[in-house]
């Protein structure tokens, strides 16, 4: 039998992925920017492995972070050579940068909010 080491999410991963989602990230997007925050790389599976997360689930989230230009990827080939290469992502921003980035979103949709709210006051 194989030996295998398998990294999941510990407790500082779920905080970040959490926070990252009350900031307005969906589930998965914000548990693959945890898991990629608290390594170098990682594969699509073993990011399915630590996020517990599905493939398709893990395709869906890298379209959304590669909109934003959050990650880089690469191909790896298998030891064996045989099949599909495997892919390898890292993030391409340090978490403070995305942090920042959700908080000037967050800021500049809440100054559109309270715009709106006093032109409605001065409507009524």
């Amino acid at each position: 039998m194989k030996e295998l080491s398998i990294q999941v999410m510990g407790d500082r991963e779920h905080e970040i992925s959490e926070l990252l989602q009350s900031l307005g990230l969906s589930k998965i997007v914000s548990k693959t920017v945890a898991c990629l925050a608290s390594t170098t790389e990682m594969t699509s599976r073993q990011l399915e492995a630590a996020a517990g997360i599905r493939q398709p689930e893990v395709s869906a989230a890298m379209r959304v972070l590669r909109a934003k230009d959050w990650i880089t990827e690469r191909e790896e080939k298998k030891k064996l050579g045989k099949g599909r290469p495997v892919k390898v992502y890292r993030l391409n921003v340090l978490l403070h940068d995305i942090v920042k980035t959700l908080e000037e979103e967050r800021i500049a949709s809440n100054k559109e909010m309270l715009d709106d709210l006093e032109r409605l006051r001065k409507l009524a």
